[in-house]
């Protein structure tokens, strides 16, 4: 390695008295729980906003070393963490420790990972001092100085939003400066009180590390704050609708500025944390300004850019172009490299890519050999901390790609968010345009969608301004044009399936209009079209290089007028499923996975038909690899058929509902092999749906169980 040794002086660098100097092995890292204010306690409980742990012992003067200073080039290693799963207890006891299990780390696990890398020699370091811009625009690479024998480390924090959605759910609500000026976490608990912490998050526990082993921060630098901004940042209600903004911004402002001065930076992760692959170029735009406009005046500028989920396009994309037209040439993707391979880093003369290793509860437990370079996965991870708790993981394989260069990494499977019934027309409708889209579903369950690859719903009404009433139908629904916003960028629908009763109640003139509006925004239809042929087309979605083709069919058709003809515009029918069981089979020779969307069965009954175990068995002989049904209103069995999933009836999602459940299906598709993972939901006054809470879910599991011979769903909500 090419050295340029240098001497400098690092003021301020405090040294406890208890810290032996460098060169006489490391400090005990693990001291007893009362050791140190900073250290994780060995209780659950913990301290009260009444008796704040005790200041820090005075240290001696500071004595300023010198430090050899060396040219790193070996590999660049990024990673990143979410907030802490901060109260287990809490977290575990509702539908969101499932999220909080796969996505964060427990406050132990996490004092343990910085651990783990102050062993492995890893420095903090700041990312703007990786890569540069030049008043011309372009970019180049830094050299980069580290003490003699060390490795920087770029250590970063996604959504450090304290959003309103995880208020209560085992997460801290806030950064706050304490009365001493000191950075702290707020949260008020359910026994009405309001703790304040400093072992449970990581802005206070990296702050005390770092005091306790100041080498591991040799120039001060401490983490970059990926934050989104719709709603607010750090806990603070900042966005534009909060309807107390002014004093929201007034109480962030200093939490900033400590935040700043301590060491710390900030990173653009989107404003409305919108999958990049998913939203058109004006919607990147719009959502990039947004985030220039509320959230720079902020926490200061940056050209740093976060790819939310880690999805990005390709180089050249118009969308990942914009970016850099925006000012944010720093660009930071997700990804794991393949044991013995570096880190995926491009430079190219705008912009400079990197991945980031993702340390969570997935991670540990599934790539501890990839996570290798960085810490002991073995060391850190632990189901005791984790409530005893093994709750389900994504179904992940090592993939390939190439960006000019070969690099591996590991992927996660194509995943596929399926939902029941959708109608939103009348009253569902009124309350979106009224009051938006948190009326009538939870960010969370909304976001089960959004974070898919591939997301689809069964449509269940015209959506059009057209037509009349058909004659003598009792029940007739026809949606606003503009509730297609609502299905495109809250839920994400990639497909809906327009083969169910309602489609064509305001006549072929709505229907067709339907398709046009449909293929206006870029959403795909399934079961129906202008003839026979289109209606028995697939809708065929790429996701990550596999090919998914998605079905629908109805039996449940009001007149026979409504179906598809040779040459007239209808719906395809499955009284007699040979059709869609041909069009199965043709897609099935042509595509990696086919994904059948059903509508069948008699209404408010738990029990498939005979008639609809007989035809999804039947596509499924054909090369389905999954069948979805809706239609009864209500969650019917489940079942495994030669390996493939079955779900009889999802039940009513987003339509007005007697019933105090529903059921969403997310599907891990893999090497040719479909895993069914069941999401309980509850309906709240008939209109609002969330994630079913635990005790709700459990009965959910226990009831779905009962009324399913051919198939169990475990405690980790696979089918099996």
């Amino acid at each position: 390695m090419k050295k340029r040794i240098v001497s400098i002086l690092l003021i301020g660098l405090l040294l406890a008295a208890c810290v032996p100097p460098p060169g006489d092995g490391f400090p005990a890292l693990s001291p007893e729980p009362d050791a140190s204010p900073a250290a994780p306690s060995s209780s659950s409980e913990p301290p009260s906003s009444s008796s704040p742990p005790a200041e820090p012992s005075a240290s001696p003067e500071p004595v300023p070393p010198a430090f050899e200073l060396e040219e790193y080039t070996g590999p660049l290693y990024h990673a990143f963490f979410h907030f802490l799963i901060a109260w287990p207890d809490v977290a575990y006891g509702n539908s969101y420790g499932r999220d909080l299990d796969r996505d964060c780390v427990t406050p132990a696990e996490f004092r343990r990972s910085l651990e783990e890398f102050y062993r492995n020699d890893f420095v903090l370091m700041n990312l703007n001092d990786y890569a540069g811009v030049g008043a011309d625009g372009a970019v180049t690479r830094k050299p980069i100085m580290v003490p003699a024998g060390k490795k920087p480390l770029i250590l970063s924090f996604d959504d450090i939003n304290y959003y309103s959605k995880t208020l209560g759910l085992g997460v801290c609500d806030k950064v706050i400066l304490d009365e001493n000026g000191r950075l702290a976490m707020s949260t008020a608990m359910s026994d009405g009180t309001v703790r304040i912490t400093y072992d449970n998050d990581v802005v206070p526990m990296l702050e005390a590390f770092c005091e306790e082993f100041p080498d591991f921060s040799p120039f001060g630098d401490k983490g970059l704050l990926s934050i989104t901004g719709y709603d607010g940042i750090l806990g603070y209600r900042t966005q534009r609708d909060s309807p107390n903004r002014e004093s929201e911004i007034a109480a962030a402002r200093p939490v900033v500025q400590a935040l700043l001065d301590a060491g710390w930076y900030f990173g653009a992760h989107g404003y409305g944390h919108f999958d990049m692959e998913r939203i058109n170029l004006e919607r990147v735009r719009t959502d990039t300004r947004r985030w220039r406009e509320e959230v720079g005046p902020l926490v200061g500028d940056t050209q740093i850019y976060l790819f939310p989920y880690g999805s990005r396009t390709s180089w050249d994309d118009p969308r990942f172009l914009s970016l850099i037209d925006d000012g944010f040439p720093l660009l930071m993707g997700v990804g794991i490299a393949q044991a013995g391979h570096e880190p995926y880093i491009r430079l190219r003369e705008r912009y400079f890519f990197m991945d980031r290793w993702f340390i969570d509860g997935t991670s540990l437990r599934q790539f501890p050999d990839r996570l290798a370079p960085l810490l002991d996965a073995e060391t850190v991870y632990s189901p005791e901390e984790r409530n005893g708790s093994s709750l389900a993981a994504p179904v992940t394989t090592g993939a390939v790609y190439r960006n000019d260069a070969l690099v591996y990494r590991e992927r996660f499977a194509v995943t596929v968010a399926l939902g029941g019934d959708v109608m939103l027309a009348g009253g569902m409708g009124g309350l979106i345009g009224t009051h938006g889209p948190d009326a009538v579903i939870s960010p969370e369950l909304a976001g089960v969608f959004r974070s898919a690859d591939i997301a689809m719903i069964n449509l269940e009404s015209a959506v059009s301004l057209l037509g009349e009433p058909w004659p003598g139908k009792d029940y007739t629904f026809r949606a606003d044009p503009q509730i297609l916003d609502f299905l495109l960028n809250d839920l994400s629908a990639e497909v809906v399936s327009l083969a169910n009763n309602h489609t064509l109640d305001y006549g072929f003139e709505a229907f067709t209009d339907t398709m046009d509006r449909l293929d206006a925004r870029g959403i795909g239809y399934v079961g129906g079209g202008r003839n026979l042929a289109e209606a028995m087309t697939p809708h065929v979605v790429e996701a990550d290089g596999v090919s998914v083709a998605f079905l629908g069919a109805s039996s449940v058709v009001p007149n026979t007028q409504w179906y598809a003809r040779e040459n007239s515009p209808g719906l395809l029918t499955a009284y007699d499923p040979s059709l869609i069981a041909g069009a199965v089979a043709d897609a099935s020779a042509a595509h990696d996975y086919v994904i059948v969307y059903m509508h069948w069965g008699r209404e408010h009954e738990t029990e498939p038909t005979a008639a609809q175990i007989s035809t999804a068995r039947r596509l499924i002989d054909a090369g389905a690899d999954a069948v979805i049904g809706a239609h009864p209103h209500i969650v019917q069995s489940f079942e495994v058929y030669n390996g493939k999933p079955i779900a009889y009836s999802l039940g009513n999602f987003l339509m007005n509902n007697r019933y105090d459940h529903t059921a969403v299906a997310r599907l891990h598709l893999l090497d040719g092999e479909t895993v069914m993972e069941i999401i309980p939901c509850r309906t709240t006054g008939g209109v609002f749906n969330d994630l079913a809470p635990a005790r709700q879910a459990q009965e959910l599991r226990e009831h779905w169980n009962d009324i399913s011979p051919n198939g169990t769903i475990g405690e980790d909500w696979i089918l099996r």
